[in-house]
């Protein structure tokens, strides 16, 4: 199956087959071709990757008691490619996405030819959401999506890479170390987003060696949040986030 991504400065289309998926008012397009994943995309560019999950379906419903931010599909696009450019830990891997949502990090590694992929999270709405927009970008065949939380969360084997947005741990404490540990206790490399800040650093740091991680790498990204809670005043903010990069012993 070949998935193509129809743009222009304002429009994202994605079709696959005789469907199509629309975002806003088509003028004039170039267009983009994605092979089916499960195959090598080492020529798949980073802005190429980034139209693809800007096409995809967000949650309409989302629970501030979950701590749902949604990763914006130009930092989970930054994310994935290097993850894969720089350490070469997506491609022809088995990655998990733990608390996937709408799915952006489970098909955007399989638009960059993770061999396997799965995608876990506690509401099934979310997951009609992220099979909708994993059909729509034609790779529905190599993702397997759970229902389930993610502390129960049990495999037969190990997977090879972790990317995750869990909870920041605000709302519920510990909510973000559920994950780590959970991420430490099955897969080799975690990239796991986090509130950014000196003092979350260090907690975070000495947590994970704990756990029997080493942090190989901080990144800091300007992370978004629109108006999605009642509590929130300004339509939209910027807050620091950090991604770690954590090996696994």
């Amino acid at each position: 199956m070949e998935v193509v991504i129809y743009v222009d400065k304002d429009t994202y289309y994605a079709q696959s087959g005789p469907g199509s998926h629309r975002m806003r008012k088509k003028d004039t397009y170039t267009q983009v071709n994605f092979r089916s994943a499960g195959t090598t995309h080492m020529s798949l560019r980073l802005k190429e990757l980034e139209m693809a999950l800007q096409s995809m379906q967000s949650l309409s419903e989302l629970d501030v008691r979950l701590e749902q931010y949604p990763t914006p599909p130009s930092m989970a696009a930054a994310v994935l490619f290097a993850a894969q450019f720089e350490h070469g830990d997506i491609t022809g891997k088995t990655v998990l996405d733990l608390g996937c949502g709408n799915g952006i990090f489970a098909i955007g590694a399989a638009l960059l030819g993770a061999e396997r992929v799965i995608g876990i999270d506690i509401q099934s709405t979310a997951l009609k959401v992220a099979r909708q927009n994993a059909v729509m970008l034609g790779t529905e065949d190599i993702i397997e999506w759970i229902l389930g939380d993610v502390a129960n969360l049990e495999l037969s084997t190990r997977v090879d890479t972790i990317v995750t947005n869990p909870p920041f741990g605000v709302k519920r404490r510990g909510a973000d170390l559920t994950f780590l540990r959970k991420a430490l206790a099955i897969a080799n490399i975690i990239y796991s987003i986090h509130l950014s800040g000196e003092k979350n650093r260090k907690f975070l740091r000495e947590s994970i060696e704990q756990l029997g991680g080493t942090v190989t790498q901080i990144e800091t990204f300007e992370f978004p949040i629109s108006r999605i809670y009642e509590f929130h005043t300004k339509q939209r903010h910027y807050t620091k986030v950090d991604l770690y990069r954590i090996c696994n012993g």
